[in-house]
């Protein structure tokens, strides 16, 4: 698409279609979907915001409790090298909006206030036909209507409705341990009703019994695990500190580090082991209380009648340090705790689901993957991927290096680049005109605790990946240094690295 065809121009010549049954190409449908009788496909998009891809129990971890995620997965995909653009919410989540990395969109930080310029994936569903909405945590600086999205519920919503409870606290209240992580950590007074977790999911169950005879495409996106770390009861209780077991690089150290994963490390200094384990425990709570809520939603969808017609994603925007490398939260790093994430994809009435796929896909690559599968166009500018042809388990050259990048070049959290491929990671961090680099051999360190960017032996590999990503960089366009100038989003505790 010519760059000169405006935003508007696109979506109005190219939003139409409904969804086939040659286009999923899945030969293992058991049934014909409702799609196939030219009634399109709804979209369920389920994110969650700073969720480790490792505290997942279909993901490998036997510590936590995630039925209905393991569910959902053992009736679809589960991309198990998913990778975000960005380790940070709003760049990452306008990634997923737009299918575009943010040194390309420009919202390069939190704070910077996205440009309208750019096709969204509300924009094009919503010319389509579809009913558009988002539930939760969206952390866009324009209000969402801007971007496509009809139906909005945020936090505003959420403070009302407490509000007219009469708990207007009730979230921010609690047994909250005596130190923080970025926040409170312990037991909320709010019961599920009364936390976000649940009111996002009360909403999200009635947006679906309202558009039950309408195809819809809806972001119901959770505010956590992020911090503040606060579970209602009896999620909060429900996991033993003592049993819970430490990442494999908690007691990691090496003489050169980059100055902030040192950072990183000085601001959880004074937690003794006992209180990496405190948080742990309650992290998996609220984990597995969100897993409780998606329940609640992918029954409603069975009970409606309408799961047979619904594409359902989960992911998260982001990870979470998570004890790795004895920190919380995330940082500009590179790191697989804040850039790997939970993915996982539903179609509907597969009958070949519980499939996990190894490839190298990203969050980047979702936006495409969702216009496909219903049968809609998006912009030729669009540089993530379909993920349809992996779905379809057809054998197709993939790509071998993915990229991803955090920071805002010229400030004081400097930029951090990653290129990575199924065996090794480069890491560029640049603050200032001053650089330090880390290359891992994931496979014989996958907990990252070895630096072999000096290692003669890893030279090629160095080379290659460095070319790579200078290749990555000099190919894709780059958007104006637009300003951090907000930060706050409406309704949102938005600081720095939120």
């Amino acid at each position: 698409m010519s760059r000169e065809i405006s935003r508007r121009d696109f979506i109005k010549h190219t939003a139409a279609g409904t969804a086939a049954a040659s286009l999923l190409g899945l030969s293992s449908c058991s049934t014909p979907t409702k799609a196939e009788k030219g009634e399109k496909l709804n979209v369920l998009f389920i994110m969650s915001d700073q969720h480790n891809a490792r505290a997942l129990h279909c993901g490998g971890n036997d510590d936590i409790q995630t039925p209905n995620l393991d569910r959902l997965a053992d009736d679809g995909w589960r991309f198990s090298q998913a990778h975000c653009q960005t380790p940070q919410s709003c760049p990452s989540r306008y990634t997923l909006w737009t299918g575009r990395y943010a040194h390309s969109h420009g919202c390069r930080w939190n704070g910077v206030v996205e440009p309208l310029d750019e096709v969204t994936i509300g924009e094009i569903f919503s010319d389509a036909g579809y009913v558009t909405g988002t539930i939760g945590k969206h952390h866009m600086m324009h209000d969402p209507k801007k971007h496509g999205f009809a139906h909005v519920v945020s936090m505003g919503e959420y403070n009302q409705f407490l509000a007219g409870e009469r708990q207007p606290n009730a979230y921010q209240k609690g047994d909250w341990l005596p130190f923080k992580v970025s926040g409170p950590v312990g037991a909320s007074e709010a019961d599920n009703d009364h936390h976000p977790m649940g009111f996002w999911t009360s909403e999200t169950i009635k947006f679906l019994q309202e558009n039950k005879d309408n195809p819809f495409c809806l972001w119901y996106s959770f505010y956590g695990p992020h911090t503040p770390i606060v579970p209602s009861r009896p999620w909060a209780d429900m996991y033993d500190p003592a049993e819970l077991s430490l990442p494999g690089n908690f007691d990691y150290s090496r003489d050169s580090m980059p100055a902030m994963l040192m950072n990183a490390r000085n601001k959880f200094r004074n937690m003794t082991e006992e209180d990496h384990r405190k948080v742990l425990a309650y992290y998996y709570g609220l984990v597995t209380q969100m897993d409780y809520n998606i329940g609640r939603v992918l029954d409603e969808l069975e009970r409606l009648g309408i799961a047979d017609k619904t594409v359902v994603v989960y992911t998260a925007d982001h990870g979470e340090m998570m004890s790795e490398h004895r920190a919380w939260t995330k940082f500009v790093l590179g790191l697989d705790a804040t850039v790997r994430v939970p993915l996982i994809i539903r179609l509907p009435r597969a009958a070949t689901g519980g499939k996990e796929v190894t490839e190298l896909v990203g969050s980047i690559d979702l936006m495409p993957t969702l216009c496909e599968l219903v049968g809609l166009k998006y912009p030729d500018k669009v540089q993530g991927r379909s993920l349809v042809p992996l779905l379809q388990g057809r054998d197709v050259e993939w790509r071998k290096t993915i990229f991803s990048e955090i920071g805002y070049p010229g400030k004081n959290m400097g930029l951090c680049s990653i290129a990575l491929t199924h065996g090794h990671k480069y890491v560029l961090h640049e603050n200032r005109g001053n650089t330090f680099e880390e290359l891992f051999d994931l496979e014989r360190d996958p907990w990252e605790t070895t630096n072999e960017v000096d290692n003669p032996k890893y030279a090629a590999v160095l080379a290659e990946l460095k070319r790579s990503m200078k290749e990555w960089n000099d190919t894709t366009d780059h958007a104006p240094m637009y300003p951090i100038s907000i930060q706050k989003a409406a309704g949102w505790p938005a600081s720095g690295l939120d």
